[in-house]
């Protein structure tokens, strides 16, 4: 029924055109692994050796895709692979980038195919931000967060990851940050996708990075370091006025403040630390926060509860890490796991494509619904497959006369 749906969009050919052929002695097509991992994922598995679920149990029913082995799978990833950068930092350190453009570029198309992403939206919000991932991999190295791992980062729109790009663990966010916003941007543009609003945490705090975004006209809101400076700032400003954000009471002001080449907002928020320890710089016992920003219009209490939004595209990391297996990397090295993340997002975009499809067909099924629930009760259906002349006939253990009709049209 899935699948039925998929080659109906014509899936398997947009995913070849995207990717290009592989040799003609290898028997299986990129579409093939591509498609594999995605059903893997939504059967449950979480290792590229459940693929032998599917391969076991479709009996030659998914037609126009045969099912490769997981050896397979694992070569196609590396032959869509890429090179590693290697950055040199100030104190000497060399950090490892692997950028796929390619993969990249499939992805945001896919986004833009499955309907996840409207080209003609005039408010687009650009959301970008690093995941860490523990890993204990041969190339992995040890972060802040002391275990060894991979540190991507990774750009959003519409609560799907549009662009990602693969960083070593020990490598510092704000380490050639400019030149990842300049790739995924351009990226974007390419596929004819401006965003309006960008929302970055404080690994954007850069000048350089405030430069670039204000020059292309996108509304940024990030998140600034505490510092001295600011500090004074804030306590000095005289517009100071009582609201309540998401249930906790606090102070919210605005003041101009140069950072980079242009005079920018601050807005900050305060409101009572936990302590009551009082600070020397501010002589108050408050927590105080700081978003740089260069829209001049909007209001401090709709800025901040904009910038709060940021929470759903992080809860992204959690579905890719926990429905979208991001925490199960199965390669030693991070050019064929960058891969492997594009990939596994590309099945998240497939997934909510699909999700729009059922939910209209299965009580219990909304948009937002997580994998689990799908697999549940769309998934896990019993089916049986017969034959009438050359068609295969799939009768569904089930009352639901809507899915029915939704599997027919298929």
């Amino acid at each position: 029924m899935i699948h039925n749906r998929l080659i109906s969009d014509d899936t398997v050919q947009f995913i070849d055109n995207e990717l290009g052929g592989r040799a003609s002695y290898v028997g299986f097509n990129y579409s093939d692994i591509v498609l594999s991992r995605v059903y893997t994922a939504f059967c449950g598995g979480n290792a590229t050796e459940d693929v032998n679920y599917i391969r076991e149990n479709t009996l030659g029913h998914l037609k126009r895709i045969s099912i490769p082995s997981a050896d397979t799978i694992l070569r196609g990833d590396v032959e869509l692979s890429t090179k590693c950068q290697f950055i040199e930092t100030d104190n000497g350190n060399k950090n490892k980038i692997n950028v796929n453009s390619k993969l990249n570029k499939f992805l945001i198309r896919s986004g833009i195919r499955f309907k996840q992403i409207d080209p003609n939206d005039k408010g687009l919000v650009y959301d970008f931000d690093h995941q860490f991932i523990p890993a204990e991999k041969f190339d992995a190295t040890y972060s802040y967060k002391k275990k060894k791992g991979y540190f991507p980062g990774v750009a959003t729109i519409s609560n799907i990851p549009v662009y990602i790009e693969g960083r070593n663990g020990n490598c510092n966010v704000k380490t050639a940050q400019l030149s990842t916003h300049k790739r995924a941007l351009s990226a974007l543009e390419g596929e004819g996708i401006k965003p309006k609003y960008a929302r970055m945490d404080s690994g954007s705090y850069l000048k350089e990075v405030t430069d670039y975004f204000h020059g292309k006209g996108i509304k940024f809101f990030i998140r600034a370091n505490n510092s001295e400076t600011l500090l004074t700032q804030a306590v000095d400003a005289g517009n100071w006025q009582a609201c309540t954000i998401n249930f906790q009471d606090m102070e919210v002001a605005s003041f101009k403040y140069r950072f980079g080449k242009h005079e920018h907002r601050i807005i900050a928020y305060r409101f009572p630390n936990k302590t009551g320890q009082m600070s020397a710089i501010t002589n108050d016992a408050k927590n105080y926060l700081f978003i740089i920003t260069n829209d001049d219009e909007t209001t401090e209490e709709k800025a901040i509860r904009f910038y709060n939004k940021r929470g759903d595209s992080e809860r992204v990391f959690d579905i890719q890490n926990n429905d979208f297996n991001w925490n199960s990397m199965p390669h030693s090295f991070l050019e064929e796991n960058t891969v492997y993340l594009i990939i596994m997002a590309f099945a998240h975009i497939i997934y909510k494509y699909l999700l729009g499809i059922f939910s209209t067909a299965v009580d219990g099924l909304a948009k937002t619904s997580r994998l689990k629930k799908f697999i549940f009760r769309v998934i896990n259906i019993v089916a049986k497959f017969t034959k009438s002349g050359r068609r295969d006939i799939i009768h569904f253990a089930t009352d639901n006369t809507a899915l029915i009709e939704l599997a027919d049209s298929s």
